[in-house]
C-alpha cells in the first residue's frame, strides 16, 4: 500500500506540470527514487525525422541526444513495444555504449519500457538504469509500466497543452485583427468557433486528468480492496470524460445534444467532490458540500458535463481565494429548479469585467485560456438550465448552477 500512495502521489503531481522538460526532469528524479535504482532516461519518438532523442538524466549536461529509432535497446523497445530487462548489458548486441561514454557512467543492468498514451501509440522510452544492490525482476516491471503509463498521459497532455497555446496566441491576434477591421459578425462567430475547438481540448484535460493513472495494474493487484476500486472507479470515469471530450472536438461542426438520463444531482456533487480533494491546488482549500435536507435530487442531465461544471467552478474558487479559504457547495431548490451555489472567499470579481467573463478568450489569468465559463454557459444552456454569479468585492463569489427538476 505504501508504494500504491507514493505511485498516486507522484501520479497528481505529474498530471500537474505543463513545461516539458521540466516534467521529464520530475520524471526521473522521481523513477530513481520509486524503483530504487542509478538512472533514469526518457527518451521521446521524433515521428518525423523517426528519431529518439533525449534531454538528459541525472548527471548529465543539458544537451539533446538523438539517434535513430531503429538503434539501441530504446529503439528495440520504441519499434516493437516490448519490455526488455537487459542483465549484462556489455555484451548484448544492441547496446549503445556512447552513453556511458559520453557521461563517464558504468551501466550494470537496464530495464526498458515503452511510453504508451492513451490512444494506445507508443510516444517514447523510460529507461531506468542498475538496480541499487540489486536486478530488475517482475515486480520493478509492474512498477515501472504503472510508473510509465502515468508519464505517457503526462507527457502527452504537456505536448498537446504547449502546442494548443501557440494556437491561442495566434487565434487571440487574429481576433484582435478581426475587430480592428470590423469584418462581419459571420467571420467573427466562425473564428469562435475554430478558437474553442483548438482550444477545448487542452483546457478541459487540465480538469479532468487529476486521478489518471494506471487503473488495470491496480486493480490486478489489489481486487478486493474496496477503497483501491473506489478510486479506480474515479479513474475510470475521469478516462470516459476524456473520451467524450475528443469526440466534441470530432464532431464540433455538427449540431449535437448531449445524451442525457434521469440523475441525481446529490449523489454527483459528493463524487465531484471527492474527486476534486486529489486535486493539488484543492488540497490547501477548505472544501464542504453542506446538504442537511435534501436527500436526493433527480434531473434529466449529462453527468460527465455537468460534472465537467461543477469541476471548472470549484477549480476556479479554489484559483480566486487564498489558501486555507474555504469552498462551500450548497443543494437548494424552488418549484422548477435544482439550484447548486458553489461560494469562495476570494476577492470578487472587479466591477468593469463582471459583463466580459462569459465571453470566449476573456480570462484575468496569466496562464488562462479565457474558455472555461464559456463552455460551462454553453452546457448549462444545453441543459435548459440558468448560470449567474453574485459577487461582493473583499467578500467573496457565489457561483449559481439552476438545472430543471425531473418529472
Amino acid at each position: 500500500m505504501e508504494k500504491l500512495e507514493k505511485l498516486i502521489d507522484i501520479s497528481i503531481k505529474l498530471s500537474s506540470e505543463r513545461d516539458i522538460e521540466r516534467l521529464i526532469e520530475l520524471i526521473i528524479q522521481d523513477s530513481i527514487e520509486f524503483l530504487n535504482c542509478e538512472r533514469s532516461t526518457v527518451f521521446l519518438i521524433d515521428e518525423g525525422n523517426k528519431e529518439l532523442y533525449s534531454f538528459s538524466g541525472i548527471g548529465i549536461n543539458k544537451k539533446e541526444i538523438r539517434f535513430p529509432i531503429s538503434k539501441g535497446i530504446a529503439g528495440q523497445t520504441a519499434s516493437t513495444g516490448e519490455i526488455l530487462i537487459i542483465e549484462d548489458p556489455y555484451n548484448h548486441p544492441l547496446f549503445n555504449k556512447e552513453f556511458d561514454q559520453l557521461t563517464n557512467f558504468k551501466t550494470r543492468n537496464i530495464l526498458s519500457v515503452p511510453l504508451i498514451n492513451y490512444e494506445n501509440k507508443i510516444i517514447g522510452v523510460f529507461q531506468l538504469l542498475n538496480k541499487v544492490d540489486n536486478v530488475f525482476n517482475q515486480e520493478d516491471v509492474q512498477f515501472a509500466r504503472a510508473f510509465a503509463s502515468i508519464s505517457a498521459v503526462a507527457l502527452e497532455n504537456a505536448r498537446l497543452i504547449q502546442e494548443q497555446k501557440k494556437q491561442y496566441e495566434l487565434l487571440q491576434q487574429a481576433y484582435t485583427e478581426l475587430k480592428q477591421a470590423q469584418e462581419t459578425i459571420i467571420k467573427q462567430e466562425k473564428f469562435a468557433t475554430i478558437g474553442q475547438f483548438a482550444s477545448g481540448i487542452s483546457h478541459e484535460v487540465k480538469n479532468q486528468l487529476v486521478v489518471l493513472m494506471a487503473v488495470d495494474f491496480i486493480r490486478k493487484l489489489y481486487p478486493d480492496d474496496k477503497k483501491i476500486i473506489q478510486y479506480t472507479q474515479y479513474i475510470l470515469e475521469a478516462r470516459n470524460r476524456i473520451l467524450s471530450l475528443l469526440d466534441e472536438i470530432r464532431d464540433f461542426s455538427k449540431s449535437k445534444d448531449y445524451e442525457k438520463h434521469k440523475g441525481d444531482l446529490v449523489q454527483l456533487i459528493d463524487r465531484t467532490v471527492k474527486i476534486c480533494r486529489f486535486d493539488a491546488d484543492l488540497k490547501k482549500m477548505s472544501l464542504n458540500f453542506d446538504n442537511p435536507s435534501i436527500k436526493s435530487a433527480f434531473s434529466n442531465i449529462n453527468e460527465d458535463k455537468i460534472q465537467q461544471v461543477l469541476i471548472n467552478l470549484i477549480r476556479n474558487a479554489a484559483h480566486a481565494s487564498k489558501p486555507k479559504s474555504s469552498i462551500n457547495i450548497f443543494l437548494s431548490e424552488d418549484e422548477i429548479y435544482w439550484i447548486i451555489s458553489i461560494k469562495d472567499e476570494g476577492s470578487g470579481i472587479p466591477e468593469e469585467i463582471r459583463d466580459k467573463i462569459w465571453q470566449p478568450f476573456f480570462t484575468t489569468k496569466s496562464s488562462g485560456t479565457g474558455l472555461g465559463l464559456d463552455i460551462c454557459k454553453k452546457i448549462i444552456d444545453n441543459h435548459d438550465g440558468q448560470i449567474y454569479f453574485e459577487t461582493e468585492i473583499n467578500k467573496g463569489t457565489t457561483f449559481f448552477i439552476k438545472l430543471p427538476k425531473a418529472n
